[in-house]
Formats: structure tokens, sequence, C-alpha cells
């Protein structure tokens, strides 16, 4: 049952965010669908803004960790005119400058405004679903396009986060069928967070 999201709930979603999350469980169960993925989330140590916080996130396969496959930068805010959190997208202009750095977040200091770019239709929405748990999707509207494989397609994500697990389905579709074009076959990446960074959030933002 959804229950009121509050100002104050960005800051527990980007805590419970941050950290090193690992699918190896999940990968050891189920190897012909799940590689083994981890995916680091540290918060910038100069924030762009005060608006929210500003978070750093690089996904990348298990046996080679400074080379992301996904690398983002994530601005989480409230909005008080729809009553939820925003989690909005960018991409970095030189990615591969700061690969690794989940794991050396000195390196995270050279983000500033002029290293990003903003995602256009690729915001999530997120609101608390109870006490334990957030869920997010990507905006509705199909605008989120990501060109794989030569085919236009538009982004859908649903995740849930709680304070020591992390859930995400990613799939990509057709821009006119519609028709499932990449992304999972069997379902959300279930992750476990095996170290946290939540100390770096209240330390980097202020509510």
């Amino acid at each position: 049952m959804t229950i009121s999201t509050n100002p104050d709930d960005v800051y527990v979603l980007a805590q419970w965010l941050a950290g090193d999350h690992s699918n190896w469980e999940q990968a050891i169960d189920n190897p012909p669908f799940f590689a083994h993925i981890r995916v680091g989330i540290r918060a910038l140590p100069n924030p762009i803004s005060n608006d929210g916080v500003w978070l750093y996130l690089e996904q990348a396969y298990d046996y080679e960790l400074n080379h992301p496959y996904r690398t983002a930068v994530l601005n989480i805010i409230y909005s008080h005119e729809h009553g939820r959190i925003e989690m909005i997208n960018y991409r970095l202009k030189n990615a591969e400058t700061f690969f690794g750095a989940s794991r050396d977040r000195n390196r995270l200091a050279a983000i500033d405004a002029d290293a990003i770019i903003k995602l256009e239709g690729c915001t999530q929405w997120v609101h608390r679903d109870d006490i334990k748990t957030f869920k997010g999707s990507v905006e509705p509207g199909k605008k989120c396009c990501i060109n794989r494989k030569g085919v236009d397609t538009y982004l859908e994500i649903a995740f849930e986060v709680t304070e020591n697990t992390y859930s995400s389905l990613d799939r990509g579709y057709d821009l006119v069928t519609d028709e499932r074009v990449w992304g999972s076959i069997a379902g959300a990446f279930q992750f476990v967070k095996k170290a946290s960074f939540s100390d770096e959030i209240a330390t980097t933002s202020t509510p």
C-alpha cells in the first residue's frame, strides 16, 4: 500500500542507494540469464546545486569493474507540485574519465555542471510504497530514447529500493511496434548492498 512521500524521503532514498551493490547470489543461481553485475553509487563531493542530492552511478560486469558499461549522474529531488520524488538523469560528456570512480570518490570532485548533459524524457518518478520500500519508473510518454543495435527504442524501468536491496528491470521497446528489443527476459536484476556509503549523504547534502 502506497504511503505519503515527503521531502525528507529524498535523503532516505539517497542513503539507501549509496553503496556497492552486487547480484552475486542471483548470478550463481541462474547463470544462463544473469551475469554477475556490480552497481556502485556515491554522493558527489561537490554537489552541482543545492537542490536535493547528487549521485554518481556506474554499472559494470564484476570481471571488469574499471570499464563500466553504464555511467550516470543522478539528481534526486522532491517535487512539491506533484508530491513525489524525481530522479533526474544526466550523462557524462567524458564518461571514461570517471571509470572506476565509485571506488575512488575523490575523483568525482571534478564533476561540475559543464561535465554533464540532462537526458530529456528519462526522469524517474519515485514514491514510497511502504515504510521499507521505494518504487519508481521512467516518466510516461516514451521519450527516453536509446538506439540499441541500430534500432531506436524507448526505455522502460521498474525498480524497487530498500535499505539493503535494489532491484531493477530495464527494457527497451521499438518506438513503432512497442515490441521488446532488448532487456532481461528472466525478470529484474536483484542486487544486495555489500558496502554502504550512506554516511557520505549526510555530509554532502543539506535537507
